[in-house]
């Protein structure tokens, strides 16, 4: 009989959802053809409920928790922060959901765990051995927001409390993972003997084949610029609003012709209120991105603030398309920016000729699912050796 294993995921795990997702859709994928999965997870809207029941196709059982009406669960987790529990902690905290697990390990021989994001380790019971995926060190992208958002020390606040969570789980855990080596330093500066590795991101070579996509005619005769996003995201916001304001107009002055085209889901206002800008459309979701990447001049990603592996990179590289990328977002590739993504801090640098070649056969070579997931099934592997 197959090892039974538990995932825990802070959110549904989807193949073109948002990044997160992303990521946890494979891990799940990959495990689920060794063990027998019990995925347990958290969901935003109806449509991610719907999204974690098809699941069962792959997964031993299926259970997923509703974290909506959004506005209420915040306001629940931000009574609990005024009591001195981090935000993300108590925005994730169920009895419900642990009551649920509790009668499944009871019922179930589970040998071990994996943990997605570090707010599903407390989940985890104490005598059982797991895996954390931590994908990034959150508490570090809390103290940039306190540079930028007010109050500033709120935000600070919850960097600190996270920052405790974190390191405290990482602890527990038999290996630690994170997408980048940046992340990975940023973990061990809390604790230097913590037990962690990087498993950088891949992404769907498969779908995001620029031979399988087909041509949008209104698309191919534009010359334009793709931000691509999750639109109500601070990061995604931040940085688009910047760039459209006060660096693609100095573009445009070289190039008339010159577009930006942002696409994403959920457009707040100010991203809403580019439109008004000359040459500047904001498509919001759309039914299918990929055509946009063919078509596109190049990719920008212009954030402030970048923690992990920005999915759009790798999506733009895979449809063989450029990347003009801020200094933070080319940091989280260390030492090793990949082929076809060109570091620009100022206009001149966004303006310049994009990168060129066969950059899709390059990422291939670094960002394929199969060969970057065989840390987290080692690792895995090793849970049920050690037990």
């Amino acid at each position: 009989m197959p090892v039974e294993l538990l995932y825990l995921s802070s959110c549904v795990p989807v193949p073109h959802g948002r990044g997160g997702q992303i990521r946890a859709y494979h891990e799940l994928d990959s495990l689920s053809g060794r063990y027998r999965v019990h995925l347990s997870c958290f969901a935003r809207s109806e449509q991610e409920m719907e999204d974690a029941r098809r699941l069962l196709d792959r997964c031993a059982s299926v259970y997923v928790a509703p974290l909506f009406p959004f506005p209420l669960h915040l306001a629940r987790a931000a009574a609990r922060f005024l009591t001195g529990v981090s935000l993300n902690d108590a925005f994730y905290s169920s009895r419900r959901f642990s009551k649920d697990l509790l009668d499944l390990i009871e019922s179930r021989p589970v040998a071990g765990a994996v943990a997605y994001t570090a707010v599903m380790a407390p989940f985890v019971p104490a005598d059982m051995p797991f895996v954390l995926d931590m994908t990034g060190v959150d508490s570090e992208k809390w103290r940039a927001y306190a540079q930028y958002r007010k109050p500033s020390f709120l935000f600070q606040t919850e960097a600190s409390r996270l920052a405790e969570l974190e390191a405290r789980e990482a602890r527990r855990a038999r290996l630690t993972l994170l997408t980048t080596a940046a992340e990975r330093d940023a973990l061990l500066r809390h604790d230097p003997n913590l037990r962690c590795e990087v498993m950088e991101n891949g992404v769907d070579f498969d779908y995001f084949d620029p031979a399988a996509c087909p041509e949008d005619p209104s698309l191919a005769e534009r010359r334009y610029l793709l931000f691509c996003g999750t639109l109500d995201s601070y990061p995604d916001e931040q940085g688009i609003v910047e760039f459209a304001r006060n660096v693609f107009p100095r573009l445009r002055e070289r190039d008339p012709a010159l577009e930006l085209l942002i696409v994403g889901r959920r457009p707040l206002a100010r991203v809403l209120a580019l439109s008004a800008l000359p040459g500047v459309e904001v498509a919001g979701t759309v039914d299918d991105v990929r055509p946009y990447y063919r078509h596109a001049l190049a990719t920008v990603v212009p954030l402030q603030i970048a923690c992990g592996i920005q999915n759009k990179v790798l999506e733009s590289l895979a449809m063989n398309r450029p990347v003009l990328a801020s200094p933070a977002v080319c940091r989280t590739f260390g030492s090793r920016l990949p082929e076809g993504v060109r570091c620009c801090a100022s206009a001149e640098e966004y303006a310049a000729p994009a990168p060129a070649g066969d950059l899709r056969r390059r990422a291939q070579a670094r960002f394929t699912w199969k060969k970057n997931l065989a840390v987290l099934e080692r690792a895995v592997a090793e849970l049920g050796r050690r037990t």
